[in-house]
């Protein structure tokens, strides 16, 4: 996936990390939030999302749980560990809602859980909530 970053805005944009092994999924949530003036870079996998993050310094990272290979989950308590990363906010997306998902979601390190399929507007709603409370 190409990791293009859109900086157009001016300003200090917040700065998106999205991560999801769904291609046509990851290219619509890169398009539409970057319509919204947030900077965003793609990531299609937990590995690729973690060697990412120390260059872009995400605000916010948005990221699938159910990849192959490295899980969200495995990759955000990995993320989490790293002294190195500047401080950021998580937003799990998953197709499941339960509350056992929501803890498991939690316990990785992720500050909210959202179901799929994204709901935008709740989407942009967090996204903005997480990066004022940084």
């Amino acid at each position: 996936m190409t990791n293009n970053i859109d900086l157009s805005t001016g300003g200090d944009p917040v700065r998106v990390l999205l991560v999801d092994d769904h291609d046509d999924l990851l290219a619509m949530l890169r398009l539409v939030l970057s319509r919204r003036s947030y900077a965003v870079v793609t990531a299609s996998s937990g590995r690729e999302a973690i060697n990412m993050a120390g260059e872009f310094a995400p605000h916010v990272v948005v990221s699938d749980l159910g990849m192959p290979g490295m899980n969200g989950l495995e990759m955000m308590s990995q993320m989490r560990g790293m002294s190195e990363l500047s401080p950021f906010k998580a937003i799990a997306l998953s197709g499941f809602d339960d509350a056992c998902d929501t803890a498991s979601s939690q316990a990785a390190g992720y500050d909210a859980h959202l179901a799929k399929p994204v709901d935008f507007d709740s989407l942009f709603a967090m996204i903005d909530k997480l990066s004022k409370n940084q």
